[in-house]
């Protein structure tokens, strides 16, 4: 299998009948941030499921009656039943539809493109112009003509890296839940896999990826036929897959804002 790069995912959410730890049914809103190398589908039965697999944040608020609690907590993957996207379909709801992918690993690229410059010229004289936008007369003076004069010309188009957008997005707006992921980062690498948590949208809840009833017997699509793995043991070797590769280029991905 070609191994794919991680790309960071910036989503936001929106879902309801939530439990965050002690807080049931609970509406809960804010913003995933995630590393993943691609969005994965898992198969358990008749349950299809959409997942994003890797090291990652959800930084946001419980809201229950007058009670407002701001929850932040790591996770190692974002599942999400995507049947839940159609417009017929209530909330709760992932914003898979428009999210923001960063590849940090992107280069800066060039690219010609063809394009239309209109330039405005002023002309004294008696001036023969096929689209004339105003003629002035002035007494005893020399007339002006304006008009417009269109040319076709071949421009460079520069691209900035993706490093560069990478810092620029999570740098921004997205400052308050990029810091956080980046001070927790060394950490990743002494915590196992297992003490992780998973973002299990379809589950109402935040739990540990050892829990059996979110956990087990699910299959990796896109990986059938090239991996036997299931389960708990499937989705923990794409983390920690991803985690490698994250640390191979760690000054791409994590860096101080």
């Amino acid at each position: 299998m070609k191994v794919k790069t991680p790309l960071y995912w910036l989503i936001g959410i929106e879902t309801y009948n939530f439990s965050v730890g002690a807080f049931r049914d609970a509406d809960l809103s804010g913003t995933a941030l995630i590393l993943s190398t691609q969005l994965w589908s898992i198969i358990r039965n008749t349950e299809v499921y959409s997942i994003l697999i890797g090291p990652g944040i959800f930084k946001g608020s419980a809201k229950k009656g007058g009670i407002n609690v701001p929850v932040e907590e790591f996770i190692s993957a974002l599942m999400f039943d995507p049947t839940q996207l159609r417009y017929d379909e209530p909330l709760p709801q992932v914003d898979i539809v428009t999210p923001e992918v960063i590849d940090p690993l992107g280069v800066r690229k060039q690219e010609e493109i063809v394009t239309l410059i209109r330039n405005l010229v002023i002309e004294r004289g008696n001036v023969l112009a096929g689209d004339a936008l105003a003629k002035i007369k002035v007494e005893a003076g020399i007339p002006q003509t304006a008009h417009y004069e269109e040319i076709f010309k071949r421009i460079n188009v520069s691209h900035i890296s993706g490093e560069q957008r990478t810092r620029f997005i999570l740098g921004g707006t997205s400052g308050h839940v990029y810091r956080p992921f980046a001070e927790n980062y060394p950490k990743l690498r002494l915590q196992s896999t297992e003490r992780s948590k998973v973002f299990a949208s379809p589950f109402y809840r935040i739990t540990g990826f050892s829990d059996i009833e979110v956990m087990t017997d699910w299959m990796i699509v896109e990986k059938a036929g090239v991996d036997s793995k299931t389960g708990m043991e499937a989705i923990a070797s794409e983390y920690e897959n991803t985690l490698e590769l994250v640390e191979k280029h760690r000054e791409k991905f994590i860096f101080d804002l």
